[in-house]
């Protein structure tokens, strides 16, 4: 007697494995965080250096070059709107003559700067995320990334919170 499908259980087998691994990588991956209790951000206030505490619940992340001929003006324009501009120099040079109360410059270490690129895969300079405030945890920022297959995939969950 032989069996109807000999193959089946293996098939089924490597379909679970391959789905679980994508759902793995999706879940990891669709989501830029920054964790305020863990990393450290420094922000120059009066002269002193001083630990950058969130208190507002979204922000714009703005990488930028302040070698680059045009870096004041993309960060002016970026003030525009009514966000709160959070922004890193990748050279962390001093501060930027444009300041303003919607502009805030931070230092972090270069450990932060590469885990920071790698998270949010920066890939060209200037480049802007919007952050918004986890509702369990008021000290994580998260950004749903907006390319490739994460816009399809993020599709539902951005739609349902706006």
């Amino acid at each position: 007697m032989k069996k109807c499908c000999p193959g089946l259980p293996i098939a089924f087998v490597v379909i679970f494995v391959i789905g679980a691994f994508l759902y793995y990588q999706y879940s990891f991956t669709s989501v830029s965080k920054i964790n305020f209790n863990e990393d450290s951000f420094y922000q120059q206030e009066s002269g002193a250096m001083n630990l950058f505490v969130p208190q507002t619940s979204q922000y714009k992340l703005c990488f930028y070059s302040s070698f680059a001929t045009k870096s004041e003006e993309f960060l002016f324009q970026n003030m525009q709107q009514n966000l709160t501009l959070l922004a890193i120099d990748l050279y962390q040079q001093g501060q930027n003559s444009k300041n303003g109360e919607n502009l805030v410059e931070l230092k972090i270490s270069s450990a932060l700067m590469l885990k920071l690129i790698h998270e949010f895969d920066v890939r060209a300079l200037p480049q802007c995320f919007v952050l918004k405030q986890d509702s369990k945890d008021s000290k994580i920022y998260k950004h749903l990334k907006e390319n490739g297959i994460y816009k399809l995939l993020n599709f539902k969950e951005k739609n349902h919170k706006e």
